[in-house]
């Protein structure tokens, strides 16, 4: 798991938010993660996508560096109570980008889990509102 965005807020209470990735390209459930952690004085709180993929995910590493490189500027693209949700299907396009794949073809299964409950989404909802932030992804990858 590699952490591509790390923020402290410092006020009354300070506040450290990071978001993770996991890319597990091994056995035969091959899935990534998306982890947004929030540790403070007072609470701590995570929610995660886990999303399974069809096929084959290679070049991990090359995907890893990418969502390192370009999660911040993404970030500030975007609102910040929808940053987790981006970050996943960023890392979706990156994949399919990477790996020479449709994006409708790679999700089998995707799963919201949001401190402790779980709800299982949609494959084709996720890969729709993928579509719909391609120009944007397009704009930061090139």
């Amino acid at each position: 798991m590699i952490e591509v965005y790390h923020v402290v807020y410092e006020g009354k209470i300070v506040s450290e938010v990071s978001y993770y990735i996991l890319i597990n390209n091994r056995g035969l459930k091959r899935y990534y993660e998306t982890v947004y952690e929030l540790v403070s004085d007072v609470d701590h709180y995570y929610s995660k996508y886990r999303v399974e993929i069809n096929g084959e995910i290679r070049h991990k590493e090359k995907i890893e560096n990418d969502a390192y490189r370009f999660t911040p500027i993404l970030f500030s693209k975007v609102k910040q109570k929808r940053r987790l949700a981006v970050l996943s299907k960023f890392v979706l396009f990156l994949i399919s980008i990477t790996n020479s794949h449709a994006i409708y073809e790679l999700p089998k299964e995707v799963r919201y889990h949001n401190n402790g409950n779980e709800v299982i989404l949609s494959p084709h909802a996720f890969v729709n509102s993928t579509y719909r932030l391609i120009p944007l992804f397009e704009q930061i990858y090139r």
